[in-house]
């Protein structure tokens, strides 16, 4: 069963639409990870557990989940200030624009009839002009569901308990991207190559690691000329696996709900 949206004619598009469904819009950036991690790592990421969810989804559930081409660029321009020569590879859009992209995609689905609208983030700076889009589609469409979801937030739960590097291996670059890169693009991966870093907020850290109470702050402080935050080093391809199932689980279980709290009852798909 196809799941990707990019590779359906529009009347087979249309057919879905008969039915209850979601749609998804992965989006990331293009962006610095140091110098052992690829710059696609965030739409790349955001891709795989889109497709992997989608998939499961689709075949367990019996629902039609529809995942748009990626969007791999976002907000860079904001992320916390490394050295010049680390900004290297990143290709950025500004707040306004990625807000006004978001916007338009969300209202094109929404002119076509899609219902559920989903938009998966892989990338933090992307989270607040990814919320104002479609909080402005919202108030236009109001019975329409629109739904923005960090990705990388998703295995809150698990993280905690399986990381070996504890607040030093929190941030951009860090334990828990290496991992997953390694579980996902290992060829991409070189670990030989890390050069630390470290960083301190202005606030006490509870406040800001996941889950996090406060949704946004400027103030990140630390030695980041490598183009990371922190200590990825104990990283492994196990513990990436460990994270994206328990992140694509999560992400089953969200889509699920959304599609069966539209009260009109999942059908059964032909086999």
């Amino acid at each position: 069963m196809k799941i990707k949206l990019g590779d359906m004619t529009w009347p087979e598009i249309g057919e879905i639409l008969k039915e209850p469904n979601a749609v998804i819009l992965p989006i990331g950036s293009t962006e610095q990870h140091g110098h052992h991690l690829p710059v696609n790592l965030d739409y790349v990421h955001a891709t795989y557990a889109v497709e992997r969810a989608a998939q499961k989804v689709t075949e367990e559930h019996k629902i039609r989940v529809l995942v748009l081409p990626t969007l791999p660029y976002g907000e860079t321009s904001g992320t916390p200030p490394f050295g010049k020569e680390a900004h290297i590879g990143n290709i950025g859009l500004s707040v306004d624009t990625t807000n006004k992209v978001i916007e338009e995609i969300v209202r094109s689905l929404v002119s076509q009839g899609f219902k559920n609208i989903i938009i998966v983030n892989g990338h933090a700076e992307n989270s607040v002009p990814c919320a104002a889009a479609l909080r402005k589609v919202g108030i236009d469409f109001p019975n329409i569901g629109l739904y923005g979801i960090n990705w990388w937030r998703l295995a809150f739960e698990v993280w905690p308990k399986i990381r070996k590097g504890g607040d030093a291996a929190e941030g951009h670059g860090g334990e828990n991207e290496t991992a997953m890169a390694l579980a996902i693009e290992p060829e991409n991966v070189h670990l030989d190559r890390v050069i630390k870093g470290s960083h301190s907020f202005c606030l006490p850290a509870k406040y800001v690691q996941r889950p996090a109470a406060v949704y946004y702050h400027s103030a990140a402080r630390g030695v980041r000329e490598s183009g990371i935050m922190c200590d990825p080093t104990m990283a492994t391809a196990e513990e990436g696996e460990e994270l994206i199932s328990a992140g694509v689980n999560a992400l089953v279980e969200i889509i699920v709900g959304i599609v069966k709290s539209e009260g009109t009852g999942v059908k059964e798909m032909p086999e």
